[in-house]
């Protein structure tokens, strides 16, 4: 029977075992596409962990009676306590002068994680104020 009614079943032979195909590609993209978005996230979350931790070790550089070297210790501890790897090795401390007040800004430089924590180092910089009490 060669007829009309014969015609759609012979053109679905051509497509058998192509749903297999389709699903391990789509499948595979979308696994990319979800990795991905998970790893802004927590690139994200280490920026905004970082920047917290900055903050925090310059109002404990800016408190009367401590220096700016016990914000840098501070911003330290706090950044190997939370982050892991060796973010955060490099932690500067200065005083400056912003609008007549003098602040103390911290801060740290570490690796944007681009796979996992892993990332190339020095990549991001976050930068925390607090106001010196000693003025």
């Amino acid at each position: 029977m060669t007829g009309r009614g014969n015609a759609p079943a012979l053109g679905m032979q051509h497509d058998a075992g192509s749903a297999v195909a389709e699903f391990a590609l789509v499948a595979a993209l979308v696994s990319l596409m979800f990795a991905s978005v998970l790893q802004l996230g927590y690139a994200l979350h280490v920026h905004n962990t970082a920047t917290a931790h900055a903050i925090e070790g310059a109002r404990e550089g800016a408190r009367l009676g401590n220096t700016s070297e016990q914000g840098v210790a501070r911003t330290l501890e706090l950044l190997e306590t939370t982050l892991p790897g060796t973010y955060g090795t490099t932690v500067s401390a200065q005083r400056i002068t912003v609008a007549g007040v003098e602040v103390v800004e911290v801060t740290a430089t570490l690796p944007v994680p681009l796979l996992g924590p892993l990332g190339p180092p020095g990549a991001m910089t976050v930068t925390g104020q607090a106001f010196a009490e000693d003025q």
